[in-house]
């Protein structure tokens, strides 16, 4: 008998069985496999309709707003937030609609971009204007098209990599409420922005320094997390579980007679009152707080505080594109070290995500460097969405990207040079 039909002997089994019961194994094992396609199908073609726009925001020559101006713009953004039931998430294939926001330097002159839906374009203009009226939105053509469609080539080189927060997104990345300072003159406020800003106008001819932040409406889930973090620092219990008194009686009578048997061998049997839901002792203490350090009582305040604002799934991607000529890595790393003032030891802070950063090791270094960097790039130019985002509140979107105001005086950023005024009542019109 041949190699061949001892295979034939082997697999009749398997196709009789597979014949007979295949209409029960088949939906089984196929099904979930089928379904997910399916799903993937339908919200790709939801994705496919989607008209995008890329505004470029030109900002005011005096701008003596803090950052809460910005919070406020990303408040009323995250009212886009729309779920959707089963049936339009599976069947239909609703689609969460996201922006980006991004400060982009070409050759040091910085400029500030909205990417939005069309369909969002008068919400993001809406909210812009009501508390920036003097600044513009113009509809820009993407720059991430100014470099060839893939790098590294003979020509440009790149390098760059994603970000996550080190911690639960409970805990808060410093934000601008603690860039203060004091004076013999007075208070001031110091712009978060500065240092970045600043070290983008840096780029020479031939460089370019791209910031992304991607965010998405998120639900409140994640406050819920930030709510047991609080609950375990300060000690506090769970919640007592919800019944039937007759179950929770029924489950004390069966211990008791497991008990009492067990102790009835050697001693008169014991048995505890039963109580339902009964309180905690009165003398003692229901929460740890007195007990916490100044430290510790600041990062509950801080959770607490954090969490009691709305939030956006979010995405941060830096990328250093350059002509080969001109291409230097420090200058990549001179940009993202300004990111470090965000950072805090008992807080929260960024970090790079090693899996995403366009370096390698050996085997292969060359070929997974390569990889990395035009995935990046692609991931960067269709501002792409990944499964996993870490939460960022408004307040920390706001300190990361807002205009800045009249203290950073960066050469090379943008501001419109006249202001936009009202024409003076009574002017005769024909």
């Amino acid at each position: 008998m041949t190699p061949f039909d001892i295979a034939i002997q082997i697999l009749k089994p398997v196709w009789r069985a597979f014949w007979s019961w295949g209409w029960i194994i088949g939906p089984i094992a196929f099904g979930p496999v089928l379904w997910n396609s399916w799903v993937y199908y339908i919200r790709i073609r939801t994705l496919k309709k989607f008209k995008w726009q890329l505004l470029e925001l030109k900002m005011p020559p005096d701008v003596e707003k803090t950052p809460l101006a910005m919070e406020q713009v990303f408040a009323v953004l995250h009212s886009s937030y729309y779920k959707g039931g089963w049936w339009k998430r599976n069947i239909e294939g609703r689609v969460q609609e996201w922006f980006s926001f991004e400060i982009v330097s070409f050759g040091g002159q910085l400029h500030f971009y909205i990417r939005t839906v069309d369909s969002f374009r008068n919400m993001v203009e809406a909210a812009v204007y009501s508390q920036y009226p003097q600044a513009e939105l113009t509809e820009a053509e993407d720059y991430v098209y100014n470099v060839p469609i893939t790098v590294p080539n003979e020509t440009h080189n790149l390098f760059g990599t994603e970000y996550f927060l080190a911690k639960e997104d409970a805990y808060p990345i410093r934000t601008y409420e603690d860039f203060e300072f004091g004076t013999e003159e007075g208070k001031g406020n110091v712009d978060p922005l500065a240092a970045l800003t600043e070290a983008m106008s840096k780029m020479r001819e031939g460089e370019q320094f791209w910031f992304q932040i991607g965010i998405r409406p998120a639900d409140d889930g994640w406050k819920k997390v930030g709510d047991d973090l609080v609950n375990k620092l300060l000690g506090k219990a769970k919640p007592s579980q919800s019944g039937s008194y007759v179950w929770a009686l029924l489950k004390k009578e069966i211990m008791d007679i497991f008990s009492g048997a067990a102790q009835i061998l050697h001693k008169t049997p014991e048995y505890d009152e039963f109580k339902f839901d009964s309180a905690k002792d009165p003398n003692k203490p229901h929460s740890l707080m007195q007990y916490l350090s100044p430290l510790e009582k600041e990062v509950v305040e801080a959770i607490e505080r954090n969490i009691s604002k709305v939030g956006f799934e979010t995405v941060i991607r830096t990328v250093y594109v350059a002509q080969k000529e001109v291409f230097n890595i420090p200058q990549f790393f001179a940009v993202v070290a300004a990111l470090r003032q965000f950072n805090t030891m008992n807080m929260n802070s960024f970090k790079w995500d090693f899996t995403t950063l366009t370096a390698a090791k050996f085997p292969f270094k060359k070929r997974k460097e390569i990889f990395k960097k035009k995935w990046l790039l692609y991931k960067y130019r269709f501002r792409y969405r990944p499964a996993k985002m870490f939460v960022l509140n408004i307040e920390e979107l706001a300190t990361i990207f807002h205009i800045p105001g009249r203290i950073v005086a960066s050469p090379t950023m943008p501001r419109i040079q006249a202001k936009k005024g009202e024409p003076p009542p009574g002017l005769p019109t024909y």
